[in-house]
């Protein structure tokens, strides 16, 4: 019970963390953003996880497992969701991103041979459904910098990648029960691919205005060092293919927040509404 608890907390958190980027998000640009928030958790984080140092033993395995898993997510993956954030607007892209849980379903079909019940299957064509949804209620709604289908790649991509670096965060638990050690290795590995992108563009150096942006982001960054924390300690009561589907709930969380928020720069339609439903629904009947 305890593990569900923290789960749907995380959502929430994560859902008010995501409104606070879309309110300041004209200020700046997806690289600035996802790199503000990640040396901002980074340093909310290891404070703590200093704390428990002479609790919490790692060993090499689980340090390369926590390192590989914070390179793709939170790493890789805030690059293309916070694109698809400027693009799509909150609630759209976060709907879109949430069906990662399906991935990992289809992935053990294809590698695995997996069969999935008529329960999965109608989860399925609910996400399917409610993507169709989405994108018919998004064309109305002019919330974010282009609103065209091909904007739904960034948010899927960001998906199809923390899927893979949530398996892989698991297995680091398993083999080292460090949650809060682990959280901030993965933070400090996650600031490896923007170390590699500013080494080799020109235009991204250029652009980096950390300073005049950390006013208007730093609180994202410590309610996601917070989300991301919590997670990490549902992953220890709960399973993967539990923890992920109320993680995906985040989108209704997110509306709620828009609705209240974010009305002088969001609209939801009820298109939109009735889209994210649908793809909630799904998730939790492909994944339990």
């Amino acid at each position: 019970m305890i593990g569900i608890f923290l789960a749907l907390l995380s959502a929430v958190v994560s859902a008010f963390s995501i409104v606070l980027v879309r309110r300041n998000s004209i200020r700046s640009n997806s690289f600035n953003i996802s790199l503000i928030i990640t040396c901002v958790g980074t340093i909310a984080l290891w404070p703590m996880a200093l704390l428990v140092l002479s609790q919490e033993n790692i060993n090499y395995t689980s340090f390369l497992l926590f390192a590989l898993s914070g390179s793709l997510s939170p790493g890789i993956v805030r690059l293309f969701y916070y694109k698809g954030l400027k693009r799509l607007g909150a609630s759209v892209n976060s709907s879109v991103f949430s069906i990662y849980p399906l991935y990992s379903a289809l992935m053990g079909i294809i590698l695995l041979s997996e069969t999935l019940s008529s329960q999965n299957w109608i989860g399925i064509a609910c996400i399917f459904l409610g993507v169709v949804t989405i994108q018919l209620g998004n064309r109305r709604n002019s919330s974010g910098e282009g609103n065209g289908i091909k904007s739904l790649v960034y948010p899927v991509l960001a998906g199809v990648t923390i899927a893979f670096g949530s398996v892989i965060g698991k297995l680091a638990l398993e083999v080292s029960n460090v949650p809060i050690l682990g959280v901030a290795i993965a933070y400090t590995f996650s600031l490896v691919p923007y170390v590699i992108i500013m080494g080799v563009s020109s235009s991204t150096r250029r652009e980096l205005h950390l300073r005049r942006d950390l006013r208007f982001f730093w609180g994202s960054g410590i309610g996601q060092a917070i989300c991301w924390m919590l997670t990490f300690v549902a992953l220890q009561f709960e399973q993967v293919s539990l923890v992920n589907p109320l993680l995906s709930t985040e989108p209704l969380f997110v509306i709620l927040l828009t609705f209240f928020l974010l009305r002088e720069i969001e609209s939801v339609s009820r298109r939109v509404v009735a889209g994210i439903v649908l793809i909630v629904a799904g998730v939790i009947l492909v994944a339990l």
